[in-house]
């Protein structure tokens, strides 16, 4: 039996990545689709790396973001 493969990227094997929303200093913005239930859409939010490594103030931005 073949597995249909998504169309667009997938984040940890449970949100296709439809297309991005967006894109500030410390993260980007994308449309997500949950795989297990396809017509459940949500914004997932990713924190880019170097902004967590910059000092403890950034860390601490995020955490308050959060």
């Amino acid at each position: 039996m073949e597995t249909k493969k998504p169309k667009h990227p997938v984040f940890k094997g449970e949100h296709e990545i439809i297309s991005s929303l967006g894109e500030g200093n410390t993260s980007k913005v994308y449309l997500v689709r949950s795989i297990k239930e396809p017509k459940k859409q949500m914004a997932l939010k990713l924190i880019k790396e170097e902004f967590l490594q910059k000092d403890k103030k950034s860390i601490n931005n995020v955490e308050q973001e959060i």
